[in-house]
């Protein structure tokens, strides 16, 4: 996914909710309507952006991330809402993993068969989930969500060479669908207005630096979202994670906003 900050991201005049992302999980009362983007939704996120990969300033580069929720992606509800694919896919990726660890039946929704994992390296494993709960479908959110779920996967392993991804324990399973949510929004992100970051850089290899340091940022915040909800009690399971992760993401969003 490292070229994909090369996209000029959506512009105004559509839907701020594309017609195929699914609809959030376990929505609450009536489904509310979409609002259609204004012109040039993303030029405030991608001015601040811009002076942060100029400067590298860590104030514009939260006001950028301000301007991206609440003007680019129209709020954090809004926004949630547009993310909702990556809600549904931790669900999916907390069933996966919980099945796999337990022997239990995988989730009905992913097409994944246990004995195909037999005898395969742990990198091959992450490759064959990731494909089985995103398949490819011509989308850039499927590209990133497959990476994102890689990504996750493989700081497991780098953390603990001899995990099994098919007998990861609670805890992994956890720390896997925290990071894979703050992979996806920093990747979801960085498709939108991460070229902003890179085109004021002084140079290309600044440019990646500071577009890396955005991603990480963005992971940051997803984790102390995530840290608030635990706070509460509010925890990760197969039956709520779906839930929780589309909160966590609003959550997200909102101390994005809180940055303006």
């Amino acid at each position: 996914m490292g070229t994909s900050a090369s996209s000029k991201g959506p512009g105004g005049g559509v839907p701020m909710v594309p017609d195929w992302v699914p609809p959030p999980p376990n929505p609450q009362g009536q489904p509310q309507p979409v609002p259609i983007s204004p012109p040039r939704r993303f030029q405030p996120a991608r001015t601040s952006l811009g002076k942060f990969g100029g400067g590298g300033s860590a104030d514009d580069l939260r006001r950028g991330l301000g301007h991206y929720s609440r003007t680019g992606m129209g709020g954090s509800s809004t926004a949630a809402q547009r993310m909702s694919g990556t809600a549904n896919t931790a669900g999916g990726l907390y069933g996966v993993l919980d099945a796999l660890s337990n022997e239990t039946a995988i989730p009905t929704d992913v097409k994944l068969d246990p004995a195909a994992l037999a005898g395969k390296s742990q990198p091959e494993v992450a490759d064959i989930i990731a494909d089985a709960l995103r398949p490819i479908d011509g989308t850039q959110d499927s590209d990133a969500a497959r990476d994102s779920i890689a990504r996750a996967l493989s700081e497991v392993l780098s953390a603990d060479p001899n995990a099994d991804l098919a007998n990861l324990d609670a805890l992994q399973i956890e720390q896997v669908v925290e990071a894979y949510l703050g992979h996806d929004l920093a990747h979801r992100i960085e498709l939108d207005v991460g070229k902003a970051v890179l085109d004021k850089a002084a140079s290309y290899s600044v440019g990646v630096d500071r577009l890396e340091e955005m991603k990480a940022y963005v992971r940051q915040a997803v984790a102390q979202a995530i840290r608030a909800r635990r706070d509460i009690g509010q925890t990760l399971s197969r039956s709520n994670t779906a839930s929780l992760a589309s909160e966590v993401l609003r959550d997200t969003f909102e101390i994005f906003e809180s940055y303006l």
